[in-house]
């Protein structure tokens, strides 16, 4: 267990500016854009939207009903870049450590290699993801706030009403609360671009990338050849989808084909982040779930294989 904690933190403090700078970088820019309007007052608001604002006033409870249900919105963009980062750090973890020849020094140490890929594998399903969500919470209670002192600024008082809503403090552990279901529907995505990574001798993105475009290009063409009536859109969710979109939060979604009226009703009162958590956690029925975690086991396994034999690049 000291060894993996080691291991993690030796992860984390070789790839501090990816998996910290960069999330506080986007997260203070996404603040400071948001709060640009609030502090030009009518040069960016129109003076029709602050007089809505005002009408508000007897409707408090209501505000802040809808702003405690929405309110972690905001942070849609952080959780974008967060796939972004999963995507690069599993694609390089393995492949820069055999180009600068760090791996010879490495194995020197009395350190597996399934413990240094396990290692690797937990920063990019659990470590990014938790370091990710805790600032978009952060950031999306600090926009929280700037919205509820603009409101009260036209004499809109909702503080009272948001803290007392229970909504405000389930939302973020309703989201943290499906972590576990974005890394099981994530681990073929992770396993695949760590697989690249511990075999390619160069160019790994044209490499991870390349190869599902080609087999679903091939695919494509014997369609057009021999197989007029084959439904492609299957192999693109395979090969592409489960290959590389897994990263993406919520891209359960589109595999299980769950239609978005599920967790988006028409009607945002009726907006509920505990629905998502319940049909997130429904997925886990899912045959095409557990094959999916089958295959990232037996790639997992050929990632430690290829780091153990193959040679540093």
């Amino acid at each position: 267990m000291k060894t993996m904690i080691s291991l993690l933190k030796r992860e984390f403090w070789e790839h501090k500016g990816m998996l910290l700078w960069t999330p506080l970088s986007v997260a203070a820019a996404m603040i400071c854009a948001f709060i640009v309007p609030f502090l030009y007052g009518s040069k960016w608001i129109s003076a029709h939207t602050i007089s809505r604002v005002g009408r508000m006033k007897d409707h408090t409870q209501q505000v802040g009903d809808a702003l405690a249900n929405t309110y972690m919105f905001s942070s849609g963009p952080l959780l974008a870049v967060m796939s972004i980062i999963i995507f690069f750090y599993c694609l390089a973890c393995l492949y820069d450590d055999r180009r600068d020849r760090s791996i010879l020094f490495w194995k020197s140490l009395p350190v597996s290699d399934f413990q240094t890929v396990l290692s690797k594998l937990l920063v990019a399903c659990l470590l990014i993801p938790l370091i990710f969500l805790t600032i978009a919470t952060l950031m999306s209670l600090c926009m929280l706030m700037i919205v509820s002192i603009a409101f009260s600024t036209q004499e809109v008082f909702i503080f009272k009403d948001l803290l007392a809503n229970e909504k405000l403090y389930l939302s973020p552990l309703q989201i943290i609360g499906i972590l576990p279901v974005y890394i099981l529907w994530a681990l073929p995505s992770l396993c695949w671009l760590m697989l690249v990574s511990s075999w390619a001798r160069s160019k790994a993105f044209l490499w991870a990338v390349g190869i599902p475009l080609l087999i679903v290009l091939l695919i494509g063409m014997l369609k057009q050849l021999m197989f007029q009536d084959t439904e492609m859109q299957w192999f693109v969710d395979l090969f592409l989808g489960r290959g590389i979109g897994g990263l993406i939060p919520g891209a359960w979604l589109r595999f299980e084909d769950i239609p978005l009226s599920t967790y988006f009703p028409s009607s945002r009162k009726d907006f509920s982040w505990g629905q998502i958590f319940m049909t997130s956690w429904q997925t886990l029925s899912s045959l095409q779930l557990w094959a999916g975690v089958l295959v990232a086991a037996c790639m997992f396994y050929l990632t430690v294989r290829l780091r153990r034999w193959r040679e540093a690049a």
